[in-house]
């Protein structure tokens, strides 16, 4: 009996209260919005990772893609001389072929088997090895009196390190680099790394071990005297250090000569880099 009342009770309670909201106006009270039902642990996770990421590429520049650099006009190497050994003989004859899309006017200034030292012996000195030039031999330190450039690139080293090392070539450098200084105040003067070797023909003296050690030497000679560093042997190794075959002329004797594809890279990275 008493449990019929308490639910008779009830009945009237809950009777009386809707009768009462239904009679109240509810139109100027905010209205509530139920929540959702949560997403789960992980998809919250994702969509706070995924946020916070929005937010820092909205104030973080990105890093992961290259800057390109603008690359001068052939017509830029109009006033320049490029002195060096083998090597850059090579690039003058691939230059020769099409100037217009290689490096213009630029002269060349090379013999083979030139190097820093003895680009410093006199004319008349037994075995010296000099540019020839126009139908004639000149010293190094000539080449941008006799040529009119206004800026000098200069690749040598890679035939001094086996017969004088990296100290003495060094200072042959420095020698040089000022030898045309006084020749030619005001010229830019820049230079350029040795370049790599092909797996397989280096030797005790002349590897890449020891040119990137040259190299860093030359990199600090440019920083401390406002020359101009072009690091030509990382546009051309190949991921291990070495000059990739592909790159090679003569990977059957010395290793160290190029092929047309290097020489067009060689080209694009200078373009890319002088100014």
């Amino acid at each position: 009996m008493k449990k019929k009342f308490v639910i008779i009770a009830l009945l009237c309670v809950i009777s009386i209260l809707s009768c009462f909201s239904g009679c109240v106006d509810t139109s100027g009270l905010p209205a509530i919005t139920m929540a959702p039902q949560a997403q789960n642990d992980d998809s919250l996770k994702a969509s706070s990772k995924t946020g916070s990421k929005k937010e820092q590429n909205a104030t973080e520049p990105s890093t992961s893609v290259k800057e390109q650099k603008p690359a001068v006009a052939s017509s830029w190497f109009d006033d320049a001389v490029f002195v060096g050994d083998s090597v850059t003989l090579k690039l003058s004859y691939y230059c020769d072929e099409d100037p217009e899309n290689t490096l213009s006017d630029a002269k060349f200034f090379c013999a083979g088997s030139l190097g820093y030292t003895n680009a410093l012996w006199d004319l008349d000195q037994e075995d010296a090895v000099h540019p020839y030039y126009q139908g004639q031999n000149y010293q190094s330190k000539d080449c941008a009196s006799v040529t009119g450039a206004s800026k000098v690139f200069i690749m040598l080293g890679m035939n001094d390190l086996a017969l004088y090392g990296i100290d003495d070539t060094i200072q042959s450098a420095k020698t040089l680099i000022g030898d045309i200084l006084t020749q030619s105040p005001g010229v830019t003067i820049y230079v350029q790394s040795v370049t790599p070797i092909i797996a397989g023909k280096e030797d005790e003296d002349s590897n890449n071990i020891n040119i990137r050690k040259f190299n860093g030497e030359l990199e600090q000679l440019c920083s401390e005297n406002g020359y101009h560093y072009l690091n030509v042997y990382d546009q051309l190794a190949g991921n291990d250090g070495y000059l990739p075959l592909e790159y090679c002329s003569d990977p059957d004797s010395q290793g160290i000569h190029f092929t047309d594809e290097a020489c067009e890279l060689w080209i694009q990275y200078l373009k890319e880099n002088v100014s």
